[in-house]
């Protein structure tokens, strides 16, 4: 019973979190100070793996997202460096923060798609 409550659960908080930070972001107008539902919903998409991990599997995955967190920002300044020549730090933290996000979520439904396949015990 409880590893069925961790998958819906699960999948809930992801679809939940997309739509709360949707919603925010459309009603406080926070397009205007450039910001979109990524940035809102990136930290808690890593809180909710870290919390879904711990609970459901004998480690939790977050020295994953980590490792996979810093291949980004090396892949990124990488990227400044050779492509545009130039490395500007306010435009690196929110390339970084966005793509932090997609890569979060992906991690995050790859995630789910493990526990979709733990056989309950």
């Amino acid at each position: 019973m409880g590893m069925i409550l961790m998958k819906i659960a699960a999948t809930l908080l992801l679809v939940l979190t997309l739509v709360v930070s949707i919603i925010v972001t459309k009603l406080f107008k926070l397009k205007k100070l450039g910001l979109n539902f990524a940035d809102l919903a990136f930290p808690l998409l890593v809180f909710e793996y870290y919390l879904i991990t711990a609970k459901a599997f004998t480690h939790n995955f977050l020295p994953r997202l980590g490792v996979a967190l810093s291949l980004l920002a090396i892949l990124l300044v990488v990227f400044f460096l050779l492509k545009k020549r130039s490395f500007y730090y306010p435009k690196f933290i929110k390339f970084f923060w966005r793509a932090g996000f997609l890569l979060t979520l992906v991690l995050y439904i790859a995630m789910i798609v493990e526990l979709m396949m733990l056989t309950p015990q």
